[in-house]
C-alpha cells in the first residue's frame, strides 16, 4: 500500500512539475538563459584571474567588468546578424523556392522516377521562406527577453555574494559545513569546465566553418555560423543539423553540386576533427551522456519549451548529471544517464 502510494505521489509530483515548466515558460526560459550567462561569467572571470603575470594583479570588479564586456560583444554581434539578415531572407526566399523547383524537375527529367514527382508536388507547397524565419524567430524570442534576463544576471551576482552566509546559516556545525562546502565547489567547478569548454569549442567550429561557407559564397554565412555555435551544445545530433542546413542552402541557392560537396565536407571535416580529438583532449569525461538520453531529452524538452528547449536540453541534463554523480542517493540516476556508466566518484557523503 505504502508503496503504491508513493508511485502514485511520485507521478503526481512529475506531473505537477511538467505543467509549471509549461506553463511558467515565459519567466523560466529567461532564467535558465540567464543561469547560463552568469555561469559563463563567472567562468570567464576566473580564466582571467588565472592569465599569467596580469591575472592575479587585477582586482575582482575589473575582471568581472573584463567579462561582461565579452558578454555583451558577443549578445551585440547576435543581433546585429539577426536584424541585418531578416530582410536578406524575405528578399531571397522566392529565389530559393524557385531554385529547389528546377532542381526537382531537372532530377525528374533525368531520372524518371515518380517518386520524384510526388516529392516536387510535396516542395512546391513548401514555404521555404515560413522555415527560415521560424529559424530566425528562436533568436528574437531570445534578444526579445533581452530586459528579464540582464535583470535576472544582476540579481543572481548580488546573491552570490550572500549564498556562503546562507550555507554557513543552514549547517551551522563546521563538519557539515566543510562537506557542503566541498560538494558545491566541485559542483560548480565541473558545470564551469563543461560550459567553458563547450563554449570555446563552439567558437572554434563555427568560426572555422564561417570561412568555408565565405570562400564559398554561401548567403547569411555569420547567420549559418551563428546557428553553428549554438547547435555544437547539442552533441552528435547537433552536428548532424548543423551540417545540414548550410548544406541544403548551398544546393539551393546555387544549383550545382560543386558549392553543396565543398560546403558539406568542409563543416563535416570540421566537425569530426573538433568533435572527435580537440574536444575530447579537454573535456575528458564531464560529457558522458548516453545517446538514448540524449535523443530523450531532447524530445522532453521540445515538448515543453519548444526549439529553444531543445537548444538548452543537453546543458541541462548535463548539469543534472553533474550534480547527481556528487550524491549517493542520486548516483545510481547518475549512471543510467550516462554512456558507459562511468561517473566521478562522490567528492563527499552526505
Amino acid at each position: 500500500m505504502n508503496r503504491t502510494l508513493s508511485i502514485a505521489a511520485g507521478l503526481l509530483i512529475v506531473w505537477i512539475t511538467g505543467y509549471l515548466l509549461m506553463a511558467g515558460r515565459g519567466l523560466l526560459i529567461p532564467l535558465i538563459i540567464a543561469i547560463f550567462i552568469w555561469n559563463l561569467l563567472n567562468t570567464i572571470h576566473n580564466a582571467i584571474q588565472r592569465t599569467p603575470a596580469i591575472g592575479a594583479k587585477l582586482p575582482y570588479w575589473l575582471s568581472m567588468v573584463l567579462s561582461l564586456m565579452v558578454v555583451i560583444i558577443f549578445v551585440k554581434i547576435l543581433i546585429d546578424i539577426i536584424t541585418n539578415n531578416v530582410n536578406e531572407v524575405i528578399i531571397a526566399s522566392s529565389r530559393y523556392q524557385e531554385n529547389l523547383t528546377n532542381i526537382l524537375n531537372s532530377l525528374d527529367t533525368s531520372l524518371h522516377v515518380k517518386l520524384l514527382a510526388s516529392l516536387d508536388n510535396y516542395f512546391k507547397n513548401l514555404s521555404v521562406q515560413g522555415i527560415l524565419l521560424n529559424i530566425y524567430g528562436v533568436f528574437t524570442t531570445i534578444t526579445g527577453s533581452a530586459v528579464l534576463i540582464v535583470l535576472y544576471i544582476v540579481f543572481l551576482f548580488i546573491e552570490q555574494h550572500y549564498f556562503s552566509q546562507k550555507i554557513h546559516a543552514l549547517f551551522p556545525q563546521p563538519a557539515h559545513r566543510q562537506v557542503v562546502d566541498s560538494i558545491i565547489t566541485h559542483i560548480v567547478k565541473d558545470t564551469q569546465t563543461y560550459l567553458g569548454i563547450k563554449t570555446l569549442m563552439s567558437l572554434l567550429t563555427a568560426t572555422a566553418s564561417w570561412i568555408i561557407m565565405k570562400w564559398v559564397g554561401l548567403d547569411f554565412a555569420e547567420f549559418w555560423a551563428l546557428l553553428i555555435f549554438f547547435l555544437n551544445y547539442i552533441p552528435n545530433i547537433g552536428a548532424i543539423i548543423a551540417t545540414a542546413f548550410p548544406a541544403l542552402l548551398a544546393l539551393i541557392q546555387f544549383e550545382t553540386w560543386l558549392p553543396f560537396f565543398i560546403v558539406t565536407s568542409g563543416i563535416v571535416m570540421i566537425q569530426f576533427v573538433i568533435g572527435n580529438f580537440v574536444e575530447p583532449r579537454y573535456l575528458s569525461k564531464s560529457l558522458n551522456l548516453s545517446p538514448l538520453v540524449i535523443l530523450f531529452a531532447l524530445g522532453l524538452w521540445g515538448a515543453i519549451w519548444g526549439i529553444l528547449g531543445m537548444f538548452l536540453s543537453v546543458p541541462i541534463t548535463v548539469m543534472m548529471m553533474i550534480v547527481f554523480a556528487h550524491f549517493e542517493a542520486t548516483r545510481p540516476i547518475a549512471i543510467l544517464l550516462s554512456q558507459d556508466g562511468y561517473v566521478k566518484n562522490s567528492y563527499a557523503k552526505m
